[in-house]
Formats: C-alpha cells, sequence, structure tokens
C-alpha cells in the first residue's frame, strides 16, 4: 500500500470518527427542541402478577368491565380493595355503581376502602349515588364524610347542595374543606343549575362562616368557593376580605370581584396594589385589566434565595425509586426539586421517571407560562403541540391542586373547550397558586418540595417571543426534604404553612 493510499485511508478513518463524533456529541445539541422519534410508553413497575400490577392493567384498559375487579375489591388487603374500587371510579363505567355503593354501605370495611369507594362514585358521576353520598356525611368516620363532599361537588345539583351546606359546620376540618370546594364546584357555570333559593343558602352560608372560621385551610378554600362560584352573590362579603391577614383569601377576594366586571370595586382592588404578596398583587393586576383600569402594579416575583441554586445529589437512572421518589429540575433561575406520588398515581410517575431517565426533558423550555397559574413545559416541540409519540390514561385521586402541585397537560376539544382526560404524555405543568377547578381533569403525580421561588421565577414568553427559560436538565435525586408519615400526609393535602424554600 503506498503512503498516498495509507494517507487516504487514515484521512477516511478520521473523517468517519469525527462524524460520529459530530453525530453523538455536537448535533444533538445545535437540534435541541428538535421532536425526537415517538417513544415506547414505559413498562408499569407494578409487576402484573401481583395484585395492584393486575388492577393498574385492567384499569388502563378503558374497555374493562367493572365487574373484572370485584375479585381485588373483596380482598382482605385493605389497600388492594381501595385500590380496586379507586380503579372501579376511573374506568367511568356507571356499570361499576352498584358495586361501589355496596362497598360504600359495609360499615365492617375499613374506612379508607369506604372513602375510596366515595370518591370512585364522585368519579362516575351518577344522580343516583348523590342520596347514599349525602347519608355518609352524617354519623360516619371523617375520612369517609369527606370523600362523599368530594363526591357531591362533583356530580353538582339542588339535592347536593342541600346535603353539603349544613356540613360547614361539622366538626372535623377535612370535612369542612370539602364542603367548601364542593360548593363552590356547584355553583359554577356548566354545573348542573341552581335555583335562586340554592344559591342563595350556599352563598350566604359560605359568606358567613368565613368570618368565624379559625382554621386557615378551610377560610381559604372558602373564599374560593366565594370567587369561583358565588361573586355576583357575595360581593360586600368579598370586599370586607380584601384586608383579611391571610393571603390566599384576600387573593381571591380581589379574583372575585374582578370577575363583576364593576368599575364599583375599581378603588378598593387599587388599594390592594401594593399587598406584601406577590399573588395577590398579580392578581389586582388581572382584575384591573378586566376594567381597564391603568395603574400600574409591580408583579414581580420574590427574590430566588441562594439556596435554590444547590443541586441535589443524583441518584442513579433505572434505579428502584422507592415511595417518595424526589426529582431535580436544574433551571437558569435555580433549581426545583420535585416529590412524586406513586402511591395514588402509580403508572404517571413510571411514565415521568422513565422520560427523565432516557434524558427527554433536557434542554426542554417552560413554553407557557401564566404568572399565579402554572408553568408548562415538557414539550420537545416548545409550542405546547409536542409529545412523546403516545399517551397514557389518566389517574384522577384526591389529591387536589395546592400550590406547587405537578401535573400533566392534556389535549383540548377544540369545539366543547373541555380536556381530554386520557391524553398525558410528556407535557407537564406546575402551579403557582392552588387550581382547584382543576382537579376534576387533571392527574396530580407530585409537588414540589424545594425551589417554589424557582418556580415563580420562570418568565413568561414577552410579546410571543421564544421563551428563554429551560429545564436545563431534570435527574432524579436524592430526597432533600423528610419523608415521614406526618410530612407526607401535609405535602398531600396542606397549603397553610406550605414550605418549599
Amino acid at each position: 500500500m503506498t503512503v498516498a493510499v495509507r494517507f487516504s485511508v487514515a484521512l477516511l478513518l478520521a473523517s468517519v470518527v469525527a462524524i460520529g463524533f459530530y453525530r453523538l456529541f455536537v448535533a444533538p445539541t445545535i437540534a435541541l427542541g428538535a421532536p425526537p422519534a415517538p417513544l415506547a410508553p414505559p413498562t408499569p413497575s407494578a409487576l402484573s402478577t401481583s395484585a395492584l400490577g393486575a388492577i393498574g392493567l385492567l384499569e388502563r384498559d378503558r374497555k374493562t368491565d367493572p365487574s373484572a375487579l370485584v375479585r381485588y375489591v373483596n380482598d382482605r388487603d385493605a389497600v388492594v380493595a381501595a385500590r380496586a374500587v379507586l380503579a372501579i371510579g376511573r374506568l367511568n363505567n356507571p356499570a361499576g355503581n352498584q358495586t361501589l355503593l355496596t362497598v360504600l354501605s359495609d360499615s365492617s370495611r375499613p374506612d379508607s376502602v369506604r372513602a375510596m369507594a366515595a370518591f370512585a362514585l364522585g368519579l362516575i358521576g351518577s344522580q343516583s349515588s348523590i342520596d347514599p353520598l349525602a347519608g355518609m356525611l352524617r354519623g360516619n368516620s371523617p375520612a369517609v364524610a369527606a370523600m362523599a363532599a368530594n363526591a357531591l361537588g362533583r356530580i353538582g345539583g339542588q339535592p347536593a347542595v342541600d346535603a353539603l351546606w349544613p356540613q360547614l359546620s361539622n366538626a372535623d376540618v377535612g370535612v369542612r374543606e370539602e364542603v367548601a370546594v364542593s360548593l363552590g364546584e356547584a355553583g359554577i357555570s356548566g354545573a348542573p343549575a341552581l335555583d335562586y333559593a340554592h344559591r342563595k343558602v350556599a352563598a350566604d352560608t359560605l359568606a358567613s362562616n368565613i368570618f368565624t372560621e379559625r382554621d386557615q385551610e378551610v377560610r381559604w378554600r372558602e373564599a374560593w368557593a366565594l370567587a369561583r362560584g358565588y361573586y355576583q352573590n357575595e360581593a360586600p362579603a368579598l370586599r370586607r376580605l380584601l384586608t383579611d391577614s391571610e393571603e390566599l383569601v384576600r387573593m381571591y377576594a380581589v379574583a372575585g370581584l374582578g370577575r363583576l366586571k364593576d368599575r364599583t370595586y375599581a378603588l378598593p382592588i387599587r388599594l390592594s396594589a401594593n399587598d406584601s404578596s406577590w399573588r395577590v398583587r398579580v392578581a389586582v393586576r388581572d382584575a384591573l385589566m378586566g376594567l381597564r383600569d391603568p395603574t400600574k402594579v409591580d408583579i414581580k416575583p420574590p427574590k430566588v434565595p441562594p439556596s435554590d441554586f444547590a443541586q441535589p445529589q443524583p441518584v442513579p437512572s433505572g434505579a428502584p425509586f422507592g415511595a417518595h421518589p424526589q426529582v431535580a429540575i436544574v433551571t437558569g433561575k435555580g433549581v426545583i426539586v420535585l416529590e412524586l406520588f406513586p402511591d395514588v398515581a402509580p403508572y404517571s410517575v413510571d411514565n415521568f421517571l422513565s422520560l427523565v431517565d432516557r434524558g427527554f426533558y433536557n434542554n426542554l423550555t417552560y413554553f407557557r407560562v401564566i404568572a399565579n397559574f402554572v408553568v408548562q413545559g415538557g414539550d420537545p416541540k416548545n409550542t405546547g403541540n409536542g409529545g412523546p409519540g403516545y399517551s397514557i390514561p389518566a389517574e384522577l385521586n384526591s389529591v387536589p391542586q395546592l400550590t406547587g402541585i405537578i401535573s400533566y397537560g392534556l389535549d383540548y376539544d377544540q369545539k366543547a373547550m373541555v380536556p381530554l382526560v386520557d391524553t398525558a404524555g410528556s407535557q407537564y405543568y406546575i402551579t403557582q397558586s392552588p387550581q382547584l377547578h382543576l382537579d376534576r381533569g387533571f392527574t396530580v403525580f407530585g409537588r414540589v418540595v424545594k425551589g417554589m421561588a424557582v418556580v415563580d421565577a420562570i418568565a413568561p414568553q414577552p410579546n410571543g417571543n421564544e421563551p428563554v427559560d429551560i429545564a436545563k436538565q431534570v435527574y432524579r435525586c436524592q430526597p432533600v426534604t423528610p419523608q415521614t408519615d406526618d410530612v407526607e400526609s401535609k405535602l398531600r393535602t396542606a397549603e397553610i404553612g406550605y414550605d418549599a424554600r
């Protein structure tokens, strides 16, 4: 072989190596944001040979007859039985109603199973369930009564309101929380219509109770209900609440008055423009914009603390994730740490972790940011129209959409403008304040445990230009917060005192 030939061969090999290097390391960087090839859905972490795995398999097939789950409903293990009754609700098949009603009325069953049956009845939403659910509000455990109230709010209508409003004086805080939210849902446009008498009794009871209620978790939910469903009935009460000591109560008071589109309330709303809370000021800005009031409002979010730039220790991809896996999202504004909830949305967590392990989320932008609402990312096209190439079924659950909740985005029916429930893929959103109206259709599968100031600092798209805030790296990490039972319970239920710094 001549020197020239050897040189040519060496040059060719060098070129091949260079091209390989380019394709492996350089090209992906240049092609940042280009949609990847469709992926396969993740393998469930729960084996189909286990009871929970088998239930999940049946549930994800929406054509499953509810009777196929009865054997698990009658399992002696309360965890298995509760999971089975939830699966019946998620199938959204009225044929499962009778099984759920039988479980609900069986006082020999554990409260956790009966409570889940009540919640599941709300998912199916049959009017025939109202009377049995109403009966559960009295003389039952708080867990069962709370989920019965939740279900009644999902079904709505005048009989539901008749059962709900007296329970605003229930001795249990958790029951009162659910009753307040359910009354708010019953009063919205699009819910079964309420006549004047029912609307008045619901509105008046909420408005009177909020001034005597001592529990702050109940009070802000009552304010939410007034602003959501009864702002036209209770404007004087909302005006009084503008100076309340609780941030969320003030925020919903502003929001409710703003929905009236009545310039009579421009001045009291304007007086809240310097509120100490960023979220209240955003609500003031939005309300004044609706009233065409030119008052300038400072809506700059709080400064991100230095501690929110520290990156947690990574965990190897594919490692067993345990009961409470945590994931770090490194952004240009700091680090967000999420705890995921496989106990309430196992396949949703499987899907998220599968995408995290594949590096799917790295370098994707937050393409939708609405102050005091949500930041949304996870789209490989960075437009809101992309995904992984597959969709997964919803796993609706009873964890409310509080601040810092992560849920999957969904496709929408463009004519009816309602979410299409089983269309989750890779897009996710994180809430910047409670968004309880999203509980009906969106799957909660985790919550921010550190870096909430970073979530608030994510910038909206300026004037339709390309967004600048990016999830640079997303990876599994070592837990950064305690994971004791009391902390885990609060993480799934509490807003007041919630600290994700």
